[in-house]
């Protein structure tokens, strides 16, 4: 599995979840505002610190955008 498929999942997965509480009745910034703090209870410390400074790392955000722009090009040769 590559890094795009599994942030693919974890996207997935919270659209779900965001979907599924705004059909319940809570509006959508609500309910991003409530993953993140289940996430921040649930996650260790440790982990949450890791994950905020590789989210602000440019190198990365390049890496991964670049992977997913070939994914794409590779599922539309596909067709």
């Amino acid at each position: 599995m590559t890094i795009t498929q599994g942030f693919n999942i974890v996207d997935d997965a919270l659209s779900l979840a965001v979907s599924d509480l705004e059909q319940r009745g809570m509006p959508r910034d609500e309910a991003h505002i409530a993953l993140l703090i289940r996430l921040w209870k649930i996650v260790p410390d440790e982990v949450a610190e890791v994950a905020q400074m590789l989210r602000d790392d440019p190198e990365l955000v390049a890496a991964i955008s670049k992977e997913a722009d070939v994914e794409k090009d590779s599922a539309a040769a596909a067709i």
